[in-house]
């Protein structure tokens, strides 16, 4: 008894040694790290701070250099510099520190832009990265420091804005000294995005207040104009000019915004201003100016869009029911697939569609040994599909697909459309369902071809008044007697007897 005692009391000793011994922590390895600014206008002092390097030991010393220069301009944790003409300084910096007994060394640099003229261009995906590239090459030649920003390529056809407003967010000091900011986006989608970056912070909005806004354009300039009235009265430029894209070289080459207008004119190239005496409100267009004001106050112009769109959609779906006379799942289930495919490409809303209609299926086919009421087994099929989207949304966020917080809602709502699939194919068959599901996402398809035209989306949000014509349409529509075309195919053979008669 006593000899098992001893043995447990030395394994005791020994296993604290052993098994639960911990490894020292590793030391974090020197390095050096130079923070401060990327970019600063001549003339303008700038310090560099070299304290957020890491692995430092005893006895450290700094040693600032300027490019290949041995002769140090500051030997403590920050260098204050002034650059007196453009180009690009490297500044390079070493950092010596004793570490266990021995001095070690480490070094690293920082290139920074000294410009005269800085201007910030800012481009969705659809332009070709060779044509900005020509750009760059000309603000270089002209002595410019052109800033070229350009997002990734968005997967949802209206998700541009807010791939440009994440990059401007990421951006931070981007527009900071900047004499003109050049948006070559679609329509207003790259001025929404600024103006949403501007509005929630303060050092954006003072960066910008007197600086001039370039929208370039291949569309009407007119309707631009119009649009961007409203993002004016927020953001505050000096000025907005709507131009062509023959108007950039100019820019880059012109001395201020001045003589650039005046080459604009020389060169006979159109061009609109957009400032205080552009921007009132007047009678005729007050529909413009809740527009202005949604969006002026935090409202994405995809949402705009997406409800000054709706109108015109069940138009077309009226029109296409009461003169044609195709079948589909009523008005409002094939408005929302088209709202559905506009926010997300026909191709992801197709999926979604697919996944929507397999899951709740499948649901009600497992729910029928249960003998459920009608109402309570609706509510577990929207469960179930519900629960489908959220996976389905999990999937898109592992592959970088986010969403709005308003598309989801639409994917929701369309989630009705499992009800109606369900319900005709237990009263009329297979056939029946399947012709209805097809018709109605025929019908969304060509709604979604016809809305996604950008000139028409840059139409409306200029003149949403022109929406109120969709109501003298549908007028005309609810006195529409004639046979329907489908109905001129289907009756055939009984026109046929009627001629013979």
């Amino acid at each position: 008894m006593q000899f098992r005692t001893l043995t447990i009391a030395a394994l005791l000793l020994v296993l604290p040694l052993s098994s639960f011994a911990q490894e020292a922590p590793t030391a974090e390895p020197l390095s050096a790290i130079i923070t401060g600014p990327d970019e600063v206008p001549v003339g303008r002092t700038i310090v560099l701070d070299a304290s957020a390097s890491h692995g430092l030991g005893n006895s450290t010393q700094y040693i600032w250099y300027r490019g290949e220069s041995t002769v140090p301009i500051s030997r403590s944790v920050e260098a204050v510099f002034t650059p007196d003409k453009p180009g690009v300084v490297t500044m390079r910096l070493s950092i010596s520190t004793i570490i266990d007994g021995v001095r070690e060394v480490t070094e690293t640099t920082r290139s920074i832009t000294v410009y005269d003229r800085k201007i910030v261009l800012i481009a969705d995906s659809s332009i070709p990265l060779d044509k900005l590239n020509l750009h760059l090459v000309a603000a270089a030649e002209a002595g410019v420091y052109l800033r070229l920003l350009q997002p990734e390529e968005s997967t949802i056809p209206l998700g541009v804005e807010e791939s440009i407003f994440a990059m401007l967010s990421e951006e931070s000091g981007t527009l900071n000294g900047a004499e003109a900011v050049v948006l070559w986006t679609e329509g207003v989608k790259g001025l929404q995005a600024l103006m949403r970056a501007v509005e929630g912070n303060p050092d954006r909005f003072e960066a910008i207040h007197n600086q001039t806004i370039v929208l370039i354009t291949d569309r009407g300039l007119g309707t631009l104009a119009r649009t961007a009235g409203g993002p004016f009265t927020v953001i505050q430029p000096h000025q907005i000019l709507v131009t062509r894209k023959e108007a950039v070289n100019p820019l880059m080459s012109a001395e201020d915004i001045d003589s650039f207008i005046v080459e604009l004119t020389q060169r006979d190239i159109d061009f609109l201003v957009v400032d205080k005496s552009t921007t009132g409100i007047r009678p005729w267009n007050i529909l413009s100016s809740l527009v202005n004001s949604m969006l002026t106050h935090g409202v994405s112009s995809q949402t705009v869009i997406l409800l000054l769109m709706l109108p015109l959609i069940a138009t077309i779906l009226a029109f296409f029911k009461q003169v044609i006379g195709i079948t589909t799942f009523g008005l409002y289930t094939p408005s929302i697939l088209a709202l559905s495919f506009l926010a997300l490409g026909w191709g992801l809303g197709l999926l979604f569609l697919v996944f929507i209609l397999v899951t709740g299926y499948a649901t009600r086919q497992i729910m029928k040994r249960w003998r459920l009421l009608y109402i309570p087994k609706v509510a577990i099929i929207l469960t179930v599909v519900s629960l489908t989207l959220l996976v389905l949304l999990g999937i898109g966020a592992y592959q970088d697909i986010t969403l709005s917080g308003d598309t989801i809602f639409v994917l929701l709502i369309m989630s009705t459309l499992a009800e109606s699939f369900l319900n005709v194919k237990t009263e009329e068959g297979w056939k029946a369902a399947l012709f209805g599901i097809g018709e109605t996402v025929m019908a969304a398809l060509f709604c979604v071809y016809i809305v996604q035209l950008s000139f028409l989306q840059s139409l409306i949000l200029a003149y949403p008044e022109l929406i109120l014509i969709t109501i003298v349409i549908n007028v005309f529509l609810g006195k529409w007697t004639g046979l329907r075309l489908v109905e001129y195919f289907r009756f055939q053979e009984v026109f046929k007897h009627l001629q013979e008669e």
